[in-house]
C-alpha cells in the first residue's frame, strides 16, 4: 500500500506548496517592473489530474532539481464540472461518463500547451467512489482519448494521501517545534461515510521506529461510536483536521470573511449549520457578503459560494449537514480541537504525483 512511501513524500514542507503561483503574480506582462523568470525546464514540470465522480481537477507542478530552496511549487490548479447532470442514485450513465473523459482529455491537452508538461509526466488518478464496473468503462473511455490509464485509489489509500497533504508535519509552541502528527487526526465526512485516520509510530523488523497509518471507513449509520471506543488513537488524539465538502461548504457559508488554509472550528459551529440548514437552507446557501471589506476576500468568498450552490440544493446541504453533525455526536468532537483544512480537494493528487517522480 501507500502507507511506506507516502512518509517519504510528507517529510517535505508541502504547506508552502499551497502558495499558489497565481495569486502573487504581478497581473499582465504590461504592468511588470521586473523581467520576467526563465522559462523552467520541462524535465521538471509534472501534471496530475484527479477524477472523481462530481468534477475533474488538474494540478501543475514544478520540481527543481537543484538543492537549495523550495522543490516544489504549483504552477496551475483548475477544475472541470462535467456538463451532464449526475443522477441522483450516483449511478453515471454513459453520457455522464464520456463528459468526464472529455474533460479529463481538456485538462490534458492544456496542461500541455499551455503549460508545456510533457505527456509522460503527466499523471492520471481516480478516486473511490467509481464501482467497478464504471472504473472500466472510464478507464476505457480516457485510453481511448489519451492512450493512458488511470491508477484507481481505494478508499485507504485516499485517506494516507489526504493525512500527508492536510496535517502539517510540525507546530511550534515557545519557540520549539513538535510533531504535529502525532496529536493529530483525520476525518473525511460524507454523506454516506466518515472516513478517517492518524500516523503512529511502529517498530520495524529490524528494529527502528517509523511511521505508519491507522484508517478507517465507516457508513454514516453504522457503528461510529463502537469504532471510536474501539480505537484509543481516535479517542486521545485533540486536534482533528476535518476535511470534506460539506465541512467546506460549512465553512464557507458560515464565515465567508475567513480565506485561510486553516480555519478553526467548533461543535457549536456543526450545530448552528445544522439547525440553519433543517431550517432555512435557502438563506443558508445565500450568506450575505457586503459586510466583507477587503475586495479580494469578498471575491473569494462569492466564488466559493457559488461553487457550493453548484453541488448542493437545499435537499442535500440538509442531508450533508445531518450527516456532519451525527459523525460530530458519535464521536464526540466536542472535546477535541477542530480545523478545516481548506486545500484538501488538492492533497490528494499533489501528494500522488510526488509519489509517482519519487518511484
Amino acid at each position: 500500500m501507500l502507507s511506506r512511501t507516502l512518509y517519504g513524500a510528507a517529510k517535505m514542507a508541502i504547506g508552502l506548496a499551497f502558495m499558489l503561483l497565481l495569486s502573487v503574480g504581478c497581473g499582465s506582462e504590461a504592468r511588470c517592473q521586473t523581467p520576467a523568470p526563465p522559462a523552467p525546464d520541462p524535465k521538471e514540470l509534472h501534471g496530475g489530474i484527479e477524477v472523481a465522480l462530481r468534477s475533474v481537477r488538474a494540478i501543475v507542478l514544478r520540481v527543481s532539481t537543484n538543492p537549495e530552496g523550495d522543490n516544489i511549487k504549483i504552477i496551475s490548479a483548475d477544475q472541470i464540472t462535467p456538463s451532464t447532470s449526475i443522477p441522483k442514485d450516483d449511478k453515471p450513465a454513459p453520457e455522464y461518463i464520456r463528459d468526464l473523459a472529455l474533460a479529463v482529455q481538456k485538462l490534458s491537452d492544456r496542461l500541455q500547451n499551455e503549460f508545456r508538461v510533457p505527456p509522460n509526466q503527466i499523471h492520471l488518478v481516480g478516486l473511490s467512489d467509481f464501482s467497478g464496473q464504471i472504473r472500466g468503462d472510464l478507464d476505457r473511455e480516457v485510453r481511448d482519448k489519451l492512450g493512458k490509464e488511470i491508477t484507481f485509489l481505494d478508499a485507504k489509500g485516499e485517506t494516507e494521501l489526504n493525512i500527508a497533504g492536510n496535517i502539517p508535519r510540525f507546530y511550534q509552541f515557545e519557540g520549539k517545534r513538535y510533531d504535529n502528527r502525532s496529536i493529530s487526526l483525520l476525518l473525511d465526512v460524507s454523506a454516506s461515510s466518515v472516513r478517517g485516520g492518524y500516523q503512529q509510530l511502529s517498530m520495524t523488523s529490524r528494529g527502528r521506529a517509523e511511521y505508519d497509518y491507522v484508517t478507517w471507513d465507516i457508513p454514516i449509520n453504522g457503528p461510529l461510536r463502537a469504532e471510536a471506543a474501539q480505537n484509543p488513537g481516535l479517542m486521545m488524539r485533540k486536534k482533528v483536521y476535518l476535511v470534506g465538502n460539506i465541512v467546506w461548504a460549512l465553512t464557507a457559508l458560515l464565515y465567508p470573511q475567513y480565506q485561510g488554509d486553516y480555519v478553526p472550528l467548533t461543535m457549536e459551529d456543526i450545530n448552528s449549520f445544522y439547525y440553519r440548514a433543517m431550517t432555512d437552507p435557502e438563506a443558508l446557501l445565500n450568506p450575505d457578503l457586503s459586510r466583507i471589506s477587503n475586495e479580494n476576500a469578498r471575491k473569494e468568498a462569492r466564488k466559493g459560494r457559488e461553487a457550493i450552490k453548484a453541488i448542493y440544493t437545499p435537499r442535500t446541504l440538509t442531508t450533508g449537514a445531518e450527516s456532519l453533525r451525527l459523525a460530530a455526536t458519535e464521536l464526540n468532537l466536542a472535546d477535541k480541537r477542530l480545523i478545516f483544512a481548506r486545500n484538501s480537494n488538492w492533497a490528494r493528487i499533489l501528494n500522488f504525483i510526488r509519489l509517482q517522480i519519487e518511484q
